[in-house]
């Protein structure tokens, strides 16, 4: 069980105290979006700096400005994180020109207290449907707000929080954090989410090889929140212990960026590295020592990472290329072909489960290619899992027309 090293007495616990953001999941609005453009529609949010943002909803009369039935066909298909609702933005947009920008802005429920201490966070998810993918998702604190001019030009704002390492986030399926630590300098009242930066310092790569997928960058936008803690106290995040594979690395930290770093130490050991997260190969059972500062606040927590005896049945690895499905979408009828010359069909089967995570079929595996008859399910969006020993190996994204 994981032990936790606190420097200082808990005073007060974190116990999601007060989101400062208003409509923080884009819930409430005036007018469900029948057009492009319509951000502003969920109250008090705004989409500077050419008031061209999108706006996403359940209600919407339009099916390609619904949630979640978004675009064209059913590979667009993407839920909310949270709600029916959510914002989106271009990071770049090669149709408009270079430099093209766009963001999402709002002003909070308070203003931030200086030398006060923030969890911030917010979810992206790259649309499908477009050709890239690129680094520089950010949040800014600012005491005034970024005015509609009409031109969608970069803001180049300071990135107060943005995830660790500032990956390009490329995931078209599962919600993407982008969270950190702001220390206030008082006064800030607007949050702004965007990519700040040019096209000359956003890094990109190619997502979609499809013909006709748009020359852009766009990511839907949901559950933004701010929060104060109490930087002695219960943290919104935990030090988690883990396994790992003799031979294998494993990650352990988080991804927090902003102002958060962290330094890491093997227990009885020496510095290993400094960063919010750190990969690791141990060959025997080891602990680590994390070490950190908030708001001029040490903090210590220790994690230990177990290593397991070499791969067997359960620790087999399947990439998503070794998967392959045809046709998806389908009509009913689709084979499902593993191309993994280790895989091994004894205990294998493959589970259809909906968008609810909810099982809708399964059945054994007798074959490393082998049919699917599902003319029995209803026409939508669905996961197949390969599973072995009951064990999910990959999930891939189907759909039934």
């Amino acid at each position: 069980m994981k032990k936790i090293i606190l420097i200082f007495f808990l005073v007060s616990p974190f116990c999601k105290s007060q989101n400062l953001v208003p409509n923080w999941s884009f819930e409430t609005y005036t007018l469900c979006p029948n057009a492009g453009s319509q951000l502003p529609s969920a109250i008090p949010w705004t989409a500077p700096v050419s008031n061209s943002s999108d706006y996403y909803n359940a209600c919407a009369p339009i099916g390609v400005l619904s949630v979640p039935n978004f675009g064209p066909g059913p590979r667009y298909y993407q839920s909310a994180k949270n709600g029916n609702a959510y914002a989106a933005i271009y990071f770049l947009n090669g149709g408009f020109g270079a430099d093209y920008r766009e963001y999402a802005q709002v002003k909070l429920n308070d203003s931030l207290i200086n030398n006060k201490c923030y969890y911030a966070e917010f979810y992206i998810n790259l649309t499908k449907g477009i050709r890239f993918a690129t680094n520089n998702a950010a949040a800014y604190f600012s005491n005034t707000p970024f005015t509609t001019v009409g031109v969608a030009f970069p803001l180049g704002f300071p990135m107060h929080i943005n995830r660790y390492g500032n990956p390009i986030i490329k995931d078209t399926l599962n919600w993407v954090q982008v969270a950190g630590i702001y220390e206030a300098s008082g006064g800030e009242k607007y949050i702004t989410i965007g990519n700040p930066k040019d096209d000359l310092n956003t890094d990109t790569m190619t997502a979609s090889f499809i013909p006709g997928d748009y020359y852009g960058s766009y990511y839907f936008i949901d559950a933004v929140s701010v929060y104060s803690i109490n930087p002695s106290g219960i943290l919104p995040w935990t030090y988690r212990d883990t396994t790992v594979i003799s031979g294998d690395s494993v990650y352990i930290g988080n991804y927090l960026g902003g102002g958060f770093t962290s330094n890491w130490y093997l227990q009885g050991g020496g510095f290993i590295k400094s960063g919010s997260g750190i990969y690791v190969k141990p060959t025997v059972t080891s602990n680590y020592i994390v070490q950190f500062t908030l708001c001029g606040v040490p903090r210590a927590d220790t994690l230990k990472v177990t290593v397991t005896g070499g791969a067997g049945i359960n620790e087999l690895k399947i990439n998503n290329e070794e998967l392959r499905i045809s046709p998806n979408p389908n009509n009913g009828l689709l084979t499902v072909e593993i191309l993994n010359k280790e895989f091994i069909l004894e205990n294998s089967e493959i589970k259809i489960v909906n968008v609810l995570g909810e099982e809708i079929k399964r059945l054994k595996l007798f074959s490393k290619q082998q049919i699917l008859d599902l003319s029995e399910v209803s026409n939508g969006i669905y996961f197949l899992q390969l599973l072995q020993s009951d064990k999910i190996l990959i999930t891939k994204k189907i759909a039934k027309q």
